[in-house]
C-alpha cells in the first residue's frame, strides 16, 4: 500500500492526466460487455484527473 501512495504523491501531475485518459480510453472498449466495470473505471479516471489537476493548479 505505501509503494501504490508513494507512487501518488511522487510522480508529476502531467504523468498522471495521461494515466487518467489512458483508463478512460479503455473503459471505452468494455463498454457493452461489462457495464459495471465501466463505470467503475470511468470514476477512478475521474478522480485520478481531479486529484492531478488540482495538484497541477497548487504547484504553480
Amino acid at each position: 500500500m505505501n509503494k501504490i501512495t508513494s507512487f501518488f504523491k511522487d510522480s508529476s501531475p502531467i504523468t498522471l492526466i495521461v494515466i487518467s485518459l489512458l483508463i478512460a480510453g479503455l473503459s471505452y472498449f468494455i463498454q457493452k460487455p461489462l457495464p459495471n466495470i465501466f463505470m467503475g473505471l470511468r470514476l477512478i479516471a475521474f478522480v485520478l484527473f481531479v486529484y492531478a489537476t488540482i495538484r497541477l493548479l497548487n504547484r504553480k
